[in-house]
Parts: C-alpha cells; structure tokens; sequence
C-alpha cells in the first residue's frame, strides 16, 4: 500500500483498489459492479460464476485487516436489477453485521431505497460529506471540497522497449479530487491520458506506486 496525504489526512491506497483512511477507521472504495456477472449470463453470456465471490472475498479480507468499522461505497455497489448474485449480499452483510456501511447512488444503483435500508445500508445522493471529502460517485460541478469518486473505472497503458506494453489499473490524482479504480474485477476499465492528471498511482500486484 501507498501513503499519501489528501487535505491533511493521511490515508492509504490499497493494491485490493480501496483507500484505507485509519483515523475514520474507514474503506473508501467504488464499483464493484455485484450482480453483473448474473445479469450477462441472464442474457446468454458466459461469465464465470466466481467472479462476484472473489470480490466479496477480498473485501471481507480488507475489512478483517484493517478492522474497519466504516464502509464507503462510492456508488455502483450493483450493476442492475435484483438477481441471485444480488442476493448473495444479504449473506456477506449478516456475516459483517457490526460494519457501518453508506452507499452514495451510482448510475447502476437502480435498487429500491428501502431494499438498501433492509440491508442495512445508509443510501446518500447525490453526494455524502465527510469531513474534508466530498464522496461522489461522479465527478459534478456543484460539489463543494475534496472529492473523491468513481465511475470511471481509470487505467494508464505503460509502454517499454519495442512494442510491449501493459495496461494497469491506478489512482488518479488532482487538486481538487482523487478518481478510485473500480474495485469489482469483472467491471472493465478505461484508460486515462496521464497529462490530464497531477499524480498517477499505478496498481502493479500486490503493490501501488507512484507512476506520475
């Protein structure tokens, strides 16, 4: 992991594609995209169905970890409609009962509210303000402060010697925001032009560095 300091806050960047902020004792992390491996095969695509339990898999490691006991998910928690993987949470929630988790609305999150409030789930939107972060699911112009968000799913292609290259995940780094890598593993990416951005931080296994 990765420390950098964001408005006086001193916070981490994971290699798991989360931020840990140990004085809120808090996860900060975006799109994980559950339910979308159910939804694709509901549509005739053949999508492993261990994508969505590695996630949870590793989430629940993150949380054991650092004993977080804040939860902040920048939007896209599910990627569509109530399916089984969807339901699959209400097990991963029950086993972290004690976990506080807010959920700000992403574009995909097109759940009941008063499904996330069985949950458990404290649903914010557009945006929740924890001191000194505005947590966004996209950048907006009428966000006020810090802002840390998603939705953009950020990776920065690296080239060496001759023709090869590798696309990697990363942070992106501005003086206004901090764009979060998409935490689900089966969300796709989109690669980001490293002159639009201050700091780049790059997800190379089990290590983030600082590539710009």
């Amino acid at each position: 992991m990765l420390e950098i300091v964001l408005q006086g806050e001193q916070v981490f960047l994971l290699p798991e594609r989360a931020l840990w902020w140990p004085a809120q004792k808090t996860l900060i992390l975006s799109d994980l995209h559950w339910g979308k491996g159910g939804h694709f095969r509901k549509h005739g695509i053949a999508i492993p169905v261990n994508a969505q339990a590695g996630d949870e898999a590793r989430l629940a490691q993150l949380v054991s970890t650092h004993r977080a006991e804040r939860l902040i998910i920048a939007g896209d928690m599910f990627h569509s409609k109530q399916n089984k993987e969807v339901d699959m949470f209400a097990h991963w929630r029950n086993a972290h009962t004690a976990l506080h988790i807010d959920l700000v609305a992403g574009n995909h999150d097109i759940l009941p509210v008063q499904q996330y409030a069985e949950w458990n789930v404290t649903f914010h939107e557009p945006h929740y303000y924890i001191a000194p972060f505005q947590i966004v699911h996209d950048q907006v112009e009428d966000a006020e402060g810090f802002i840390i968000h998603g939705h953009v799913h950020p990776a920065i292609r690296i080239s060496g010697k001759g023709n090869q290259s590798i696309k990697l995940c990363c942070y992106c780094h501005d003086a206004s925001r901090l764009i979060l890598p998409s935490f689900g593993q089966f969300t796709g990416s989109h690669l980001v032009k490293a002159e639009d951005h201050k700091h780049i931080y790059v997800i190379a296994e089990n290590k983030v560095l600082q590539w710009k």
